[in-house]
């Protein structure tokens, strides 16, 4: 990633005010996928969206950084799941609903629950399917002085499966059902009712799960 590269090169003290972070980074700012293939908020994967009528796919950091915002969100926000009920309600996700779609493809997601009286991680993972593809919202951010730039995205999520509310956990990243991609990716094309109606059309799956 040629913003990698870049950040290399530029003094911490002034990475600090390009991405008007509140203390100096201590690692990357443009961190990868990890030798375990998982990706956590604040790193970067590819993300599917459509460009002049055709599905391209590009990198993008999974928590999102709104346009034009002056200093990083602070960890203790949740911008990285976006709820199916607050996509028109709340202001990290209205300007984005109905304009900046994507799809986010992987093959498990992580969360954390409680067993014998402590939060243990698990992971969750569909029945007789290799991978789920989950509908998300992004944004374009640039830095201060133009230096950087990147898109960044948020997974739409809905109330758990069943299967997944019994292992103690209150939400679940929609699974999109494969023939309403390109009618989520063109949503200038559709009325509201409708891209809705797509969100609720998901894959008729059963999940497994294993503790990590």
């Amino acid at each position: 990633m040629a913003q990698r590269e870049l950040e290399k090169s530029i003094p911490v003290d002034e990475l600090k005010q390009e991405f008007g972070l509140k203390r100096k980074p201590s690692s990357s700012l443009f961190k990868a996928i990890d030798e375990e293939k998982r990706i956590y908020p604040g790193y970067f994967t590819n993300v599917i969206r459509m460009e002049n009528g055709k599905r391209i796919i590009e990198p993008m950091r999974y928590r999102v950084r709104p346009n034009g915002s002056k200093e990083e969100i602070p960890s203790k926000f949740n911008v990285f799941n976006a709820r199916i009920d607050a996509l028109e309600k709340r202001k990290t996700w209205s300007p984005l609903f109905m304009r900046n779609h994507g799809i986010f493809v992987f093959s498990k997601f992580f969360e954390w629950v409680e067993k014998d009286g402590k939060k243990q991680l698990i992971n969750f993972y569909p029945r007789n399917k290799e991978m789920m593809w989950a509908p998300c919202l992004w944004d374009s951010w640039q830095s201060k002085n133009g230096k950087f730039s990147f898109k960044s995205f948020a997974i739409i999520t809905n109330e758990p499966a069943p299967e997944v509310e019994s292992m103690g956990h209150d939400r679940c990243p929609i699974f999109l059902d494969e023939q309403y991609f390109d009618d989520w990716l063109s949503p200038e094309k559709e009325k509201i009712g409708e891209i809705y109606e797509i969100l609720n059309q998901t894959e008729m799956v059963t999940y497994q799960y294993s503790w990590v």
